[in-house]
């Protein structure tokens, strides 16, 4: 064997472990890819499981939430200013969502969840006043 074979030999060699190495990257990319889309919607169900909470553990917020959605003009001062902080956390969370979704780390899918809710909050009277 000559110099000319071994060193055709070790490209071909040199060829296949480049190939080899193209395709692990693309499959940890691929799975990078994927983790970080379970974690976008793990972070958006956690966010709105978070505002819920607050709304199960306070009958006295979820009653200003009920009452704020349905006329926000018979909420006193006080009220008024906690129903607001309640629609600015819980459209934050809508943000975020589009924001993830527009970077396409949230599926459509999971988006249209948001907008289910974005619906229901403006369905209320309180919510377009």
């Amino acid at each position: 064997m000559n110099w000319e074979a071994i060193g055709a030999i070790g490209e071909v060699v040199g060829g296949i472990g480049v190939i080899v190495t193209l395709l692990y990257l693309a499959l940890q990319v691929r799975a990078s890819t994927v983790a970080s889309k379970v974690e976008s919607k793990l972070a958006a169900t956690r966010m709105y499981s978070d505002f819920l909470k607050t709304l199960i553990d306070s009958p006295e917020i979820n009653d200003l939430f009920v009452r704020g959605r349905e006329d926000f003009d018979s909420l006193n001062s006080e009220e008024f200013y906690r129903f607001s902080n309640l629609a600015f956390q819980s459209f934050a969370i809508f943000s975020a969502g589009y924001f993830q979704f527009s970077h396409r780390t949230l599926s459509k899918s999971d988006w249209y969840e948001s907008l289910a809710i974005i619906r229901f909050w403006l369905r209320g009277n309180g919510c377009r006043q």
